[in-house]
């Protein structure tokens, strides 16, 4: 049976600066090779706890030693879903709204969050490499930006100037974390901190180029911050409280800021909330995998809209139940997914749309 207590998880996942004590070891190099092979499926068995710098894995990765492969038609397909998985260590890609498996993508080292460029191509947090990987919608790494500063979990692009955001949980050092902005893939990064907050978790851009942040301070209390050029404030929420960090998202059709809470008022769910300028919180959209319970986890969830909105991210059913998946919900509707793929899943985490 599902659990009703409050959830202490995050992740090794969506939350975790890889160190040894999440089960990682030393940060290894990671050598993506397009080819050909799959796994079979797999199925979570553990749960997440926190601890010091991020969260712990309390159970197992399972690197997938297969080659990748990507099916040619993907070129065809209008719409992708990347989605990445931190316990086989694979990016696996969907068409959407099918959720069929088209590529599985190996040699990661912990692959966490995503985001899509304009081009469609998809960037990964690799964290336990201290890489962000840029990917085309064929597999291909096109980019790698090697992260000297922390352990890179969340990333966003600036529709203004392609400009990408890297959320760093924790600096390699353990200590507060921080943003790194990167005009391109090859230059210095401007450093951005907010002093109330401690970690880092996912980033977001809204049209004009408005920086947002989810995060947690030193003592774990959620935070939410607000960046400029050169620095972040805290954004005061109100009308709710946000237990856990998830994704931040800007709702391009609605024109407001969408931000996810994993452990959804304290327990065992997740949901996510619409959040105006002065950071009053809306109604809560939950939402549940497929047997019609709330998700354990939803850690980095991703809005799209092509004719009608929908929010596609894994679920990690880490507290029993239904297999571990991932989903494509209506937005914002939430409830059971409309379509969903749970054939690989182990510790979904990442998701990112590619758009042709």
């Amino acid at each position: 049976m599902r659990s009703s207590s409050p959830v202490a998880h995050a992740l090794c996942v969506a939350a975790a600066a890889v160190l040894s004590a999440c089960g990682g070891g030393a940060p290894q190099s990671s050598g993506l090779t397009p080819s050909a092979g799959t796994h079979g499926p797999s199925y979570p068995r553990h749960r997440l706890s926190d601890t010091f710098a991020g969260v712990k894995m309390v159970g197992e990765v399972r690197p997938d030693h297969h080659k990748s492969w990507v099916s040619p038609d993907v070129l065809r397909a209008p719409r992708l879903y990347f989605a990445s998985d931190s316990g086989t260590n694979d990016v696996y890609v969907y068409t959407m709204p099918a959720m069929a498996l088209k590529g599985t993508l190996t040699g990661f080292s912990q692959p966490q969050g995503e985001c899509a460029d304009k081009a469609g191509n998809i960037w990964v947090t690799n964290t336990n490499a201290f890489q962000v990987v840029e990917l085309s919608r064929s597999g291909s790494v096109m980019n790698t930006i090697s992260d000297s500063y922390g352990y890179p979990i969340g990333c966003a692009i600036d529709p203004t100037n392609g400009a990408i955001a890297v959320a760093d949980i924790v600096s390699k050092g353990s200590g507060a974390g921080q943003v790194l902005v990167y005009a391109t893939p090859s230059s210095k990064p401007t450093v951005l901190t907010n002093p109330k907050q401690h970690y880092y978790y996912f980033v977001g851009y809204d049209p004009g180029g408005n920086l947002w942040v989810s995060g947690r301070t030193s003592k774990k209390a959620y935070i939410l911050s607000g960046c400029g050029a050169s620095s972040c404030g805290t954004i005061p929420l109100s009308g709710g409280t946000i237990y856990f960090p998830g994704a931040v998202m800007w709702d391009n059709v609605a024109g407001t800021w969408v931000v996810f809470d994993q452990s959804c008022g304290g327990t065992s769910a997740a949901c996510s909330y619409t959040v105006n300028g002065s950071g009053a919180l809306g109604t809560p959209v939950t939402y549940l995998n497929y047997d019609g319970v709330a998700v354990c986890d939803l850690i980095q969830a991703t809005i799209a809209a092509y004719g009608q909105k929908y929010v596609a991210g894994g679920d990690y059913e880490y507290c029993g139940g239904a297999a571990s998946g991932f989903n494509r919900w209506s937005y914002p509707a939430g409830g059971t997914p409309t379509n969903y793929n749970a054939s690989s899943a182990l510790l979904p985490t990442g998701s990112a749309i590619s758009t042709k």
